[in-house]
C-alpha cells in the first residue's frame, strides 16, 4: 500500500472534519449493535483509494 505523508493526512483530516455532523450516541436498548468505525479510519481509507486509484 502507498504510504502517504502524514503530516498531509492530518492537515486535510482538519479541513474536513469540522464539516462532519455530530456522531449520535448508541441508545440501542440491548446494546447489541456493531460499533461504529471512526470517521478518521473511514476518512483514511477513501483517501487511500483516491490516491491510490482503483485497479
Amino acid at each position: 500500500m502507498l504510504a502517504m505523508e502524514p503530516r498531509t493526512v492530518e492537515a486535510v483530516w482538519r479541513a474536513i472534519e469540522g464539516h462532519l455532523p455530530v456522531r449520535p450516541p448508541d441508545t440501542h436498548p440491548l446494546g447489541c449493535h456493531r460499533p461504529r468505525i471512526p470517521d478518521r479510519d473511514c476518512f483514511e481509507g477513501i483517501l487511500t483509494r483516491l490516491v491510490t486509484g482503483c485497479s
